[in-house]
């Protein structure tokens, strides 16, 4: 083998690499990268990444310890001449020669490196990958770890009630299903791992789609693979709520809302939150939340940008929801001005939308409410006829 090329391509083809490679291993080649026909590769098994990288020579291939590698030329000048030869050695191995340096690091056979032999006959053509990465990052936060509902660790390609298609993910707590046109019918699920590799990538060029695995072809001859998850994902749609027109309503400011939840997080002893509740008078105009703490600690405030309408159809004007969920949501949309929520009573899922927002997501409601809710919604009034309805609700 003989590959003659430098420390910046050499070192960008291999930090792409780094979301499928183990610092430990069961199987030592799988921490290891495969160099061969002017590229890089790297695989878990589970995922494959191939890189490809300018060099003036490439002969041969190797088996290369992948994280020596990357710290010996992540320490060298972007234009330092590289060589990496067979050495005469018994066994194997590479010496990594620049100008001033040389070294000796171990290999294995190439022939003993996993590579998938995926033929195109067996693939077909799934999406436009037009705004998949979008789609992805934005639904990256709603996948769930959970071990047992194992199929739960990915994303799902899907369709909504009408027959479009989306991507889906949940935690069984929060969803998100996000417009995404693409051709399955059978709701492939891409696991979660999958996704910190592609959105460190390049735009995908072609989406491709086999029984069991995806192949997203990159710019420049690259690619990832990705095996799919064996499982049948849930029916989601059902318990995405059927709302009639005059739900329950309320507009928010996504930003005011993210700095009101981490003030209340902070005040409360060891962030030891986990829901907070929403309330709102009956001429909708006056909108508080409030939370309480393990250790006694009570938390109100009042939206200056909070709206609501048909609030009387929300069962006991109050609706609690997961206080790390809520922050999520409000993250993924603190570009916007108002946030949209509707709902039909307290112990129902609620939509969260925007205009001008491909995302539907959707928040199942916890047991939480108290009277200290009902009781500052009279403290934080505004006006008198706010006060006037807050007594209103009181009693």
């Amino acid at each position: 083998m003989l590959i003659e090329t430098t420390a910046g391509e050499l070192k960008t083809a291999l930090a792409a690499l780094k979301p499928v490679i183990y610092r430990r291993n069961c199987i030592p080649v799988l921490g290891a990268v495969l160099l061969k026909d002017g590229a890089v590769t790297g695989t878990n098994l589970d995922l494959e990444i191939r890189i490809k990288f300018a060099a003036k020579r490439f002969e041969g291939s190797a088996a290369i310890p992948f994280f020596q590698l990357l710290d010996l030329v992540g320490g060298l000048p972007q234009k330092t001449k590289l060589r990496l030869q067979d050495t005469d050695r018994s066994g194997y191995g590479v010496f990594v020669t620049f100008a001033g340096g040389r070294y000796y690091l171990p290999s294995y056979p190439a022939e003993d490196f996993p590579e998938w032999t995926v033929k195109d006959d067996d693939l077909q053509e799934m999406a436009s990958p037009d705004g998949l990465l979008e789609a992805l990052k934005t639904c990256q936060p709603f996948i769930s770890t959970e071990e047992t509902r194992y199929y739960l660790n990915g994303v799902c390609f899907s369709r909504d009630q009408e027959g479009n298609g989306v991507i889906v993910a949940t935690t069984g707590h929060h969803l998100i299903a996000y417009q995404y046109a693409h051709d399955c019918q059978d709701n492939p699920i891409l696991p979660r791992l999958a996704l910190p590799a592609l959105l460190g990538l390049a735009q995908p060029e072609r989406v491709m789609r086999g029984d069991k695995q995806m192949v997203f072809h990159l710019p420049g001859g690259n690619w990832l693979k990705s095996k799919l998850i064996d499982g049948t994902y849930p029916a989601w749609t059902r318990v995405v709520p059927d709302l009639p027109a005059d739900a329950a309503e309320l507009k928010i400011s996504p930003r005011e809302f993210l700095g009101v939840l981490g003030r209340m997080k902070l005040a409360s002893r060891n962030g030891s939150w986990r829901a907070v509740d929403i309330c709102a008078n009956a001429s909708g105009d006056l909108v508080v939340v409030t939370c309480k703490g393990s250790d006694g600690e009570e938390c109100a405030e009042r939206l200056d940008k909070g709206t609501a309408e048909n609030w009387s159809r929300m069962s006991n004007s109050i609706w609690s929801a997961s206080s790390t969920y809520l922050m999520e949501i409000c993250r993924l949309s603190r570009k916007v001005d108002e946030l949209v929520i509707r709902g039909t009573e307290s112990n129902a899922p609620v939509y969260f939308s925007h205009e001008g927002s491909k995302a539907l997501m959707v928040l199942m409601p916890v047991r939480n409410g108290n009277e200290f809710t009902r009781k500052s919604l009279l403290t934080l009034a505004r006006s008198g006829d706010n006060d006037a309805d807050a007594a209103a609700q009181v009693a």
